[in-house]
């Protein structure tokens, strides 16, 4: 009985194993059905996305050339206008009328003939027809290859850097300006800025745009020379034509600045002592115009970056691992079976001007010396690098504006040996995160120019109203605990806010309103209260302190809506008393909004921390200076308008979800900045937060995210 029993659990077990066996072979078959049709969805969608891209070519190609073929229709209908007012000019002559009135033998007709007014339509100007453009080609489109991989975060409302028009910060003032296409770009957004005139048309160029002020660079003879070189004689004192158009603008009241941003003094005097002020590049070289001009109207104009163009938003297509030089760089020569190849292949090997050192192409960066590449396609160039290599004495203008797209740049010292620069190169690519943080220190170190125009026109006793862009910080809190940890994070900013709105649930408001006068007392000295402190404009100091506890319990959507509504700066930024702020959280995140036409800034990747754990997670990597709604709500920076605009929904956890959805519903520009300076703490990785982040590691977050 017993072996019967053991052998029909056998059996049971046999049958049961062999079911298994079929469902596992099943679920086997069922996914690899599944990673079949994933191919083949991915292989279709990406012969889809080819054949879009084809089609806009073709769109782009086909509007192109209608537009071409308008304006030769445009020039043949003034042609045909031209030649038909002629003909009406011939006929409608006097002399024309005064021989078909002899021909009547009427003597009234004759005099009457001779009184008459010839009254004559205008000529057609060319200028009412818009000039013929060039054939433009279109490179091929870039064929799509499939990618069966889950995205790891949503598309991008942009796909790279564009030169952008606009906005001014100084709109209602008009400058003429005399500069190189460098400075000419650096200078584009600041006032309405004319360069299209020659020492043949100065004076119709005053007529019609009526300046302000001209400005005038010490322009070199180049590629980069502007206004089409057309005042490279008048700068070097062979003409008169500077000097005429200087005292043509004093006669009218225009001020005349004379800019010195390059060259020797001696070779700048003869043009610049026409102008009423003169500015140079540092203290040292003033103090040689000083002496040079025997007045003291000379200043400091140093040497900036626009963040409209120097920015760190990527190139279309991202960057390559290509090293770039800036000057003479001395390279490692080649090895010595190359060094001399056979007469066969001697031509091929000559033409190799581009050395590849470490597996990576070294190459030099265009624009230099009497490189004729455009400055917008020098722009894209910064972007590309992986690594610029600059010599000791290299253009600190470049170099600053490379650093500015954040391309790290490595700075070489007089003397060092080629094999030395290659290994420095190396090692420094080797690290990536660490290259990455140097980028961002060296975005960090450089100035934007619109600052440092603001003295130059309370000297001139030019008008200078701009938006220097005041910060509200806004905070929900609950517990004592939270409201002093919040308290330090704002107390560290080294851009102060001008307002601090707190919703304290649970707490006395007058306790929080001592508690933060306590802590943030030194953000509140102002100008009057020390009259030795000097604040440069657009750095706030806090001078609005606002708390309100609510009557009943509330959301943290809820309570940040609500102080919203109290806010008054222009921009306004939500902290969480939960995360860790950086000192220069504000002044990093505030820039953005000068190299952008963001309404929303924050920080859509980002360093988390799990105490409990110690691990320290990275959320979505690779979105950073991105235009992309998904900004983590502890990183909110934004426009108050359209903050307030869009309301902050009335949920506890989620509240910033929504509003990333509804910002990207009404298609509100969401701008993803770098991952520094913020510290997302949580007691565990749930949500977003954990379908969305990679593993750094166990160890402190602070020395990769707080730099």
């Amino acid at each position: 009985m017993s072996e019967t029993s053991d052998l029909e659990s056998v059996k049971r077990a046999l049958a049961q194993a062999v079911e298994e066996a079929a469902g596992a072979a099943e679920l086997s078959r069922l996914l690899t059905e599944y990673e079949r049709r994933l191919d083949e969805v991915a292989r279709s969608e990406a012969e889809a996305l080819t054949r879009m891209r084809e089609a806009e070519v073709r769109a782009r190609r086909a509007e192109r050339q209608n537009t071409q073929l308008a304006k030769q229709l445009a020039e043949q209908r003034y042609q045909t206008e031209v030649a038909n007012w002629k003909l009406a000019s011939v006929q409608d002559s006097r002399w024309l009328k005064l021989g078909d009135a002899l021909h009547t033998k009427n003597p009234g007709t004759v005099a009457r003939t001779l009184k008459e007014p010839v009254k004559k339509r205008p000529a057609p100007r060319r200028s009412e027809f818009k000039p013929e453009l060039p054939d433009v080609g279109e490179p091929p489109a870039t064929p799509a290859a499939p990618d069966p991989r889950a995205p790891q975060v949503s598309a991008p409302m942009a796909d790279g850097f564009e030169v952008p028009k606009g906005p001014l910060a100084r709109p209602y003032l008009t400058v003429a300006a005399i500069v190189d296409r460098q400075t000419e770009a650096l200078l584009r957004y600041e006032w309405r800025q004319v360069t299209n005139f020659g020492p043949e048309n100065w004076a119709a160029m005053l007529d019609q745009h009526q300046p302000h002020l001209l400005f005038v660079e010490s322009v070199q003879p180049g590629p980069r020379q502007g206004n089409g070189g057309r005042w490279l004689e008048a700068l070097a004192g062979e003409s008169r034509a500077l000097r005429d158009l200087a005292e043509a603008c004093r006669k009218r009241g225009v001020k005349t600045v004379f800019w010195h941003s390059g060259g020797s003094v001696s070779r700048g005097v003869p043009a610049a002592e026409h102008f009423e002020y003169v500015l140079t590049t540092t203290e040292a070289r003033a103090r040689e115009w000083r002496a040079a001009l025997r007045h003291d109207r000379v200043g400091v104009l140093p040497l900036a970056v626009q963040p409209r163009i120097h920015n760190p938003m990527p190139a279309i297509g991202g960057r390559t691992s290509d090293v770039f030089t800036l000057g003479a760089v001395a390279l490692p020569a080649p090895p010595a079976e190359e060094s001399e190849p056979d007469q066969a292949d001697a031509a091929p090997r000559a033409e190799a001007a581009e050395p590849v050192l470490g597996g990576r192409v070294w190459r030099p960066l265009p624009g230099q010396d009497e490189d004729k590449t455009s400055y917008d396609d020098v722009l894209t160039a910064y972007r590309r690098a992986g690594l610029v290599v600059a010599v000791a004495d290299a253009d600190a203008r470049v170099v600053a504006e490379i650093a500015a797209c954040a391309t790290p740049v490595l700075r070489l010292a007089a003397g060092v040996k080629p094999e030395v620069t290659v290994a420095q190169a190396e090692a420094l690519l080797a690290d990536a995160a660490g290259l990455e943080r140097e980028a961002h220190l060296g975005w960090r170190r450089t100035v934007p120019v619109t600052p440092l125009l603001d003295p130059l026109f309370d000297v001139v006793g030019l008008p200078n109203v701009r938006n220097i862009g005041t910060v509200s910080v806004i905070a929900a809190v609950h517990g004592a605990a939270e409201l002093e940890h919040l308290l330090d994070q704002i107390a560290r900013q080294a851009h102060v806010p001008g307002q601090l709105v707190i919703m304290a649930e649970g707490l006395d408001a007058g306790l929080v309103e001592k508690s933060a006068r306590q802590i943030l007392t030194p953000l509140q000295t102002s100008a009057e209260d020390a009259p030795g402190l000097s604040l440069p404009q657009g750095v706030a100091v806090l001078q609005d302190l606002v708390v309100r506890v609510p009557d009943a319990p509330m959301t943290r959507g809820a309570a940040l809506d609500r102080a919203l509504r109290l806010a008054e700066g222009d921009y306004v930024a939500v902290f969480d008393p939960r995360d860790v702020y950086g000192q220069h959280y504000l002044s990093d995140l505030i820039r953005y909004f000068g190299s952008t036409d963001a309404e929303i800034v924050g920080k859509a990747s980002f360093y988390a921390h799990l105490p409990e754990v110690g691990a320290t997670l990275l959320r979505q990597p690779g979105a950073e200076h991105r235009f992309l709604p998904e900004i983590g709500g502890g990183t909110l920076l934004g426009r108050r308008q359209a903050l307030a605009d869009l309301g902050f929904a009335d949920v506890s956890d989620d509240w910033d979800e929504t509003l990333m959805r509804q910002c990207r519903a009404d298609g509100v520009r969401v701008y993803s900045a770098d991952r520094y300076s913020y510290v997302c703490v949580r007691e565990s990785a749930v949500g977003r937060l954990l379908g969305s982040a990679t593993l750094q590691g166990y160890f402190p977050v602070e020395p990769l995210a707080l730099i």
